[in-house]
């Protein structure tokens, strides 16, 4: 990999990482995914003023009061020095219904493009979230062009007490890894309510995931496919398989999917990513299968677990 710099990477805008990304939000928007009023004044609660700070606690000190979390974390790059994790925050269920702010100066430095991936579009550097009735919120985060090491992720509370956290982030250079296919986070917590608290303009039971597929080197440029007719079943409302790798192909729709599967190009470490969006999702565990499209086609399942909106903290 040729060595480059932070500054290269920033004033390096492909593009191509946009527009597959748009049009995999697109593709939720299609599914028929309104905008959800996300008024405080209509999810009354009472704060529970803790003592303390946000970043996760110490060992042998008081308990976190807001905690976030990347998943994968660390991540090996693949293709263009891609990256794709998902990011969970999660306080207290007394924060129903408040907004925070989640960004990375860092990661937007040492990237070329990076897309906070949440709402009906996509926002750069930072994204504003509102936390579900368990006080949880999750995005996904997308980076093309990125320089290999650590960027610290922040979620701030938008009101008093105004909280904290962080995280940091490890962005392993792209290399030849065990082979497999792999979910994250696994299990994953649903966020958003039937009553729209916290659904981030998506809708209720939102589930954020990211597959990562690893086969032999000798795949290097041929294509790899993904699919759960178990997970897209489950998601009533609509799901989105989204490929960001060049050459890749994202697909959207309702129940299972009896069309194209979502594709990749592998890189020359016989590795690619996949990130699945899904609405209205049942908890339960779902058979997720990647098929390799060239020599004796080696198959990865593996199982992927969806829990209901459930309280961290």
């Amino acid at each position: 990999m040729a060595t480059v710099t932070r500054s290269t990477l920033r004033n390096t805008r492909r593009g191509c990482l946009r527009l597959v990304t748009l049009g995999a939000v697109l593709g939720i928007t299609l599914l028929g995914v309104s905008s959800v009023a996300q008024a405080k004044t209509s999810h009354p609660h009472h704060h529970h003023h803790h003592g303390g700070g946000g970043t996760g606690g110490t060992t042998g000190g008081p308990p976190p009061v807001m905690v976030v979390s990347a998943s994968p974390n660390p991540l090996v790059e693949t293709g263009p020095s891609l990256i794709m994790t998902v990011i969970q925050v999660a306080t207290s269920p007394s924060f129903a219904g408040d907004q925070l702010n989640v960004s990375s100066s860092q990661l937007s430095a040492s990237c070329g493009t990076v897309f906070f991936v949440a709402f009906r579009g996509n926002f750069e550097e930072n994204v504003i979230l509102t936390l579900d009735n368990e006080g949880n919120a999750t995005v996904e985060v997308v980076g093309e062009d990125c320089a290999p090491g650590t960027d610290v992720i922040e979620a701030d509370l938008m009101v008093a007490p105004y909280y904290t956290a962080l995280t940091t982030l490890q962005a392993l250079p792209p290399v030849v890894t065990p082979e497999g296919l792999t979910g994250y986070p696994n299990p994953e917590v649903e966020t958003g309510d039937s009553n729209g608290v916290g659904a981030n303009d998506i809708g209720n039971s939102i589930i954020f995931a990211v597959f990562y597929v690893e086969t032999n080197p000798v795949y290097a440029e041929q294509t790899a496919e993904i699919g759960s007719a178990q997970l897209e079943a489950s998601c009533a409302e609509g799901w989105v398989w989204i490929s960001p790798n060049p050459g890749g192909l994202s697909e959207s729709g309702t129940g299972v999917n009896t069309g194209l599967h979502a594709q990749a190009i592998l890189d020359d470490d016989g590795n690619a990513v996949f990130g699945f969006f899904g609405r209205g999702c049942a908890a339960g565990t779902a058979q997720v299968i990647a098929d390799v499209e060239a020599g004796t086609h080696p198959t990865y399942v593996t199982p992927y677990t969806v829990n209901p909106p459930v309280p961290h903290i």
